[in-house]
C-alpha cells in the first residue's frame, strides 16, 4: 500500500515487541506540510510533534490488534502511518471496529493529557515560552484536528474502516462496496472543504484518496 516496503534508509526500532519502521518519505512529507524557510527551528518542532503523535496513533491500533492475538508492526510513511498485522483480513467486524477506533482515540487521550499539563503549567504562573507554545498548539492541532479528519468515512482512513465494520455488523453483504461509494463522495466534499479552509496539502491528500477509492471500486465491480 502506497509503497511501504523497506528501504536502506529506514529508521527502525522496537516498542516492546512491536517493531517500528519509519520511511524517509515520512520525514519529507511532514516537513513539507509545515515548511517555513525562515523558521527551520519551528519546522523541526512540527516534524517531531507529528512523529510522536502519529506513533501514538498507530500504537493505539497495534495494541488492540495485539490484544486480539494479531502480531503487528508499525510503519510511518508519506503523510501518515500504518499498523500492519497478520492476518489483515477475514476477522470479525467488531474487531475491525475496535482496532480502527483505537488510533484516533489514543490521540484524543494524548490531547487531553497535553491540555491538562498546559493547564497545570499556567496555574504555576510560569513564564511564556515561544517553543513551548508552538509545541502545545502543534500537538493539539495534530491530535484533535488530524484525528477528526482521520475519522472521515474515507478509505484508507480509519473512518472508512469504521464505516465498513459498522455495515458488516448490520449485516450488509456488500459492505466494502457501499463503504467505497461513501468514501468517494466524502473525499470530494472533503477536498472542497479543505480548499476553502486553505489547507492545500490536505486537499491534495483527499484528491489522491478519491482516485484510489475509484480504482478500488472499479476493481470490485469486475
Amino acid at each position: 500500500m502506497f509503497g511501504v516496503e523497506g528501504t536502506p534508509f529506514d529508521l527502525q526500532f522496537p516498542l516492546g515487541r512491536i517493531p517500528v519502521r519509519v520511511l524517509p518519505t515520512f520525514w519529507i512529507a511532514t516537513a513539507y506540510m509545515g515548511w517555513d524557510p525562515d523558521r527551520l527551528d519551528l519546522v523541526l518542532i512540527w516534524v517531531l510533534c507529528v512523529f510522536f503523535s502519529i506513533l501514538i496513533h498507530e500504537l493505539g491500533h497495534a495494541l488492540v490488534a495485539e490484544g486480539f492475538g494479531y502480531p503487528t508492526e508499525i510503519i510511518l510513511y508519506h503523510f501518515g502511518g500504518l499498523a500492519r498485522f497478520q492476518p489483515g483480513y477475514r476477522f470479525p467486524p467488531y474487531q475491525s471496529l475496535l482496532i480502527s477506533l483505537a488510533g484516533p482515540f489514543a490521540q484524543f487521550f494524548l490531547a487531553g493529557l497535553i491540555l491538562a499539563a498546559m493547564g497545570g503549567y499556567q496555574l504555576l504562573n510560569q513564564p511564556d515560552h515561544e517553543y513551548l507554545e508552538v509545541i502545545y498548539y502543534d500537538l493539539m492541532w495534530i491530535n484533535i484536528g488530524f484525528a477528526m479528519i482521520n475519522l472521515f468515512p474515507l478509505f484508507p482512513l480509519d473512518g472508512g474502516q469504521v464505516l465498513e465494520a459498522l455495515l458488516g455488523m448490520a449485516g450488509v453483504r456488500t459492505a466494502r462496496i457501499w463503504a467505497l461509494r461513501v468514501s468517494i463522495l466524502t473525499g470530494i466534499l472533503g477536498a472542497v472543504l479543505m480548499v476553502n479552509l486553505h489547507l492545500t496539502s490536505v486537499a491534495v491528500m483527499f484528491g489522491l484518496l478519491v482516485m484510489m477509492n475509484v480504482q478500488m471500486l472499479q476493481a470490485r465491480a469486475w
